[in-house]
């Protein structure tokens, strides 16, 4: 009796390993584990506890069992790895799903062609189990080096009708199955298990090009932005260009009039006269940024007067020509990112607010530093991504990604140094050959 005991428990610790394990082939492949590894063991022994307990002592009714399940999935999930709820809820959803449609596709198949196994829970909840693990070696060939993106809270309640009317549907048709008890209305509730499970796989393939969308519109606005930014400045440059040739073109006279003055001695009227050339003249101070590239200027002149109104130091050594081999977009997305998100975080800083930004153009590579002090703590997600510090972050976020996309296409690369709290470094190098 005692050794029956045993088997019987090591078969159900045994099973509830392998669901762990599930677990986390899942969730890895779209979420950072927790640096904490407490929090992360917790998370999956609140799962393991509840798959162990589920074949023993609950006898929930079906929708019962089925809601605690996600319930503690979804605590689970929350506690071992890091990310926005909603994102994990939707995916929290599609895991339960699936695996009951295939517990279920598994009943039927027992049913049909294993009579005798199909009521012999271990068997059918190992071999579903299987099949699981096969649609996540799947899922990782498909997802392994994409990253999830968070997504509105609209969209991602959408995508969650999908699965949870899936659960609904195929257990109201598991239950007529039971009360029919048709070879027949077997095949066909197989089939519809089949169906639903392709609907519920598509709903990550839907998920991954919804939030790609969504974040191309996004970096398209910066885009807009940006380009705004240098065509005004160029429209500048042009005038300044036009004004410069007026100059020149009235100097002669100017100086036949200062050369009068100068003979007759008049040294007040020669004085009153050069400071109406320079009021009228439009003589002012140079740029901070004054190289002849019109993206650099514009985008560090524009930033260079949105961190004065902050009272943030703004440096800038500048050395750069006017044609690079780079486009003009690429170069104004990784620039236009980077002061965009220092003087953001600069003006949050305590004390001394500044920003300091090197640019050097050398043997057709461009390398930039900036360096810029902050207030907080940065938090990381998945593949050592910086976590966006803004209220509204999932329409926010988007920067230091849209920054390495473009570095990728220079075959660069991008240096973020944190080591030192409240101050903020990163390095980006672009190659031109």
């Amino acid at each position: 009796m005692w050794m029956y005991k045993l088997l019987s428990s090591g078969r159900y610790v045994f099973l509830s390993g392998f669901a762990v394990y599930l677990f986390l082939s899942y969730f890895d492949i779209f979420f950072e584990r927790k640096k904490k590894g407490f929090l992360f063991v917790t998370g999956l022994a609140v799962f393991a506890m509840w798959q162990f307990i589920i074949p023993i002592f609950v006898c929930f009714p079906a929708y019962g069992n089925i809601a605690v399940t996600i319930v503690i999935s979804f605590l689970a999930a929350i506690i071992a790895y890091e990310g926005v709820y909603w994102n994990k809820l939707v995916f929290v959803i599609v895991f339960n799903a699936i695996w009951m449609l295939m517990e279920t596709l598994c009943n039927y198949i027992l049913v049909i062609y294993c009579e005798k196994y199909a009521m012999v829970q271990p068997v059918g909840s190992f071999i579903s189990k299987m099949f699981f693990f096969i649609v996540i070696i799947a899922l990782k060939k498909v997802f392994t080096v994409d990253e999830i993106k968070e997504m509105p809270v609209r969209y991602s309640i959408m995508l969650v009708l999908v699965p949870i009317g899936s659960i609904y549907i195929m257990n109201n048709i598991f239950m007529l199955s039971l009360t029919v008890d048709d070879e027949y209305a077997r095949y066909d509730s197989a089939f519809t298990v089949i169906i639903l499970l392709g609907m519920n796989v598509l709903i990550f393939y839907i998920y991954m090009n919804l939030a790609d969308d969504l974040q191309l519109r996004r970096i398209t606005s910066v885009y807009e932005k940006q380009l705004e930014l240098c065509e005004h400045h160029q429209k500048e440059q042009e005038m300044a260009t036009m004004k410069l040739r007026d100059e020149k073109h009235n100097m002669k006279n100017n100086l036949i009039s200062i050369l009068a003055y100068a003979k007759n001695k008049e040294c007040k009227k020669i004085i009153s006269f050069v400071n109406e050339i320079m009021d009228e003249g439009g003589m002012s101070i140079a740029a901070i940024s004054n190289s002849g590239n019109i993206v650099i200027d514009s985008l560090i002149g524009y930033w260079y007067v949105n961190a004065q109104k902050r009272n943030i130091e703004f440096s800038a050594d500048i050395c750069t020509p006017m044609t690079m081999p780079f486009k003009g977009a690429d170069v104004c997305l990784v620039l236009g990112n980077l002061l965009e998100n220092a003087v953001e975080a600069a003006q949050k800083a305590e004390g001394k607010r500044y920003i300091k930004i090197r640019i050097k153009y050398d043997k057709n590579n461009l390398f930039l530093f900036m360096e810029n002090n902050y207030k907080g703590q940065l938090e990381k997600l998945k593949g050592n991504r910086l976590k966006s510090t803004k209220p509204d972050a999932r329409n926010h976020g988007v920067g230091l990604a849209s920054v390495n996309r473009a570095v990728a296409k220079y075959h660069g690369t991008v240096i973020i140094e944190d080591s030192i709290p409240g101050k903020f470094k990163v390095q980006v190098l672009l190659y031109g050959n």
